[in-house]
């Protein structure tokens, strides 16, 4: 953190306790991000396993998901470096956050990596189906860990639902109608919360 930037968080905080209010979380922008880009990988996927869009001798699926890595990594950077210029950072809600998700990430990297190698070595065409629950499990865990932390109540309603999803998704795994329940379950514990955060986000210092 440079002095210019520590100096912007000391005039922040100053300013969060002369209106008596609590730093704002900053990873409105994250939820939203992914919410949206899970949205429109789960949809298209279902397309793809629906027989509404060509599956190009079967090379669709991986094509969506490859581009999903592509845009997911570039996204991360931009976010990564918008965040890294507002104030607030070193706020105790915000730095929960940061770790929180930040383990999250790393549930999900592990989860991934096993689904995908199953496929790989068992030839498992199905494998990839079990990401969905552990994953939206992981997300109930983080907002409700980041809503008690940085006590922002109304983020457990989410993590509830995240519950829920995760259930559905882990009896229904392999059903095609999965996805469209995964897209609208991305909408609502992830952009749905990250697009209420995003709007409370601090603009200025004052």
């Amino acid at each position: 953190m440079t002095r210019e930037q520590l100096l912007d968080d000391l005039a922040y905080a100053r300013a969060l306790a002369e209106e008596g209010r609590h730093a704002p979380l900053l990873g409105g922008s994250y939820l939203l991000f992914w919410g949206a880009l899970n949205l429109g990988a789960y949809l298209l996927h279902w397309g793809l396993l629906s027989g509404s869009l060509p599956r190009l001798g079967g090379q669709s699926f991986a094509i969506l998901w490859a581009v999903y890595g592509v845009v997911a990594g570039l996204g991360m950077a931009v976010l990564i470096r918008r965040i890294r210029e507002m104030p607030g950072r070193s706020a105790i809600g915000a730095r929960a956050e940061r770790a929180i998700w930040s383990g999250v990430g790393v549930a999900m990297f592990v989860i991934v990596a096993g689904c995908l190698g199953r496929m790989a070595l068992e030839s498992d065409v199905l494998a990839a189906n079990a990401i969905m629950g552990p994953a939206f499990a992981l997300f109930g865990v983080a907002l409700t860990t980041v809503a008690l932390m940085a006590d922002e109540k109304w983020l457990t309603g989410f993590a509830a639902l995240s519950f829920v999803a995760s259930v559905a998704l882990s009896l229904f795994a392999n059903e095609p109608w999965a996805y469209l329940l995964a897209a609208a379950a991305s909408a609502a514990v992830l952009a749905l919360p990250g697009a209420i955060l995003l709007r409370r986000e601090p603009s200025t210092l004052v």
